[in-house]
């Protein structure tokens, strides 16, 4: 089990690489210093690229907060983009109700009574039974 800090700095290597940011520009130090600091100021980068910085983080899922003046990442936000984005739990699987064919599924919905005609059956009495007049469908059940 990994503690919350090897979490954090497996979160900063993933959102540094899944940015798409070049490391010799200003983007990505500004990027880095955010997730080093957890505050980026606009005046690192100028507020339209920091808006833009802010589409980056919005596009991985990361969770971040408008300060006065700057950008701020929430309250444990690198440990839970760890276990929510980069390791989300595995669904539980239902194994009660699984069918193994068709015909397994088909006869779950519902049993064919004794006495009473299969949907297939009552199609095709009634195409026979519209040569012959539609008392001869009730009249006869099979």
């Amino acid at each position: 089990m990994k503690t919350d800090v090897e979490k954090a700095v497996e979160v900063d290597a993933y959102i540094l690489k899944a940015s798409g940011l070049v490391k010799e520009k200003r983007g990505y130090n500004a990027l880095l210093n955010l997730l080093q600091s957890g505050i980026l100021m606009n005046d690192r980068l100028g507020m339209p690229d920091t808006m833009e910085l802010c589409k980056v983080l919005i596009h991985l899922k990361f969770d971040y907060e408008f300060i006065p003046n700057g950008v701020k990442l929430k309250d444990n936000s690198k440990v839970n983009y760890y276990n929510k984005v980069m390791y989300p739990p595995k669904p539980e699987v239902n194994t009660e109700r699984i069918y193994q064919n068709k015909h397994d599924r088909r006869l779950s919905v519902g049993k064919e009574e004794s006495g009473t005609r299969h949907w297939g059956n009552q199609i095709m009495a009634s195409k026979k039974d519209s040569e012959y007049g539609m008392d001869t469908f009730f009249a006869t059940k099979s």
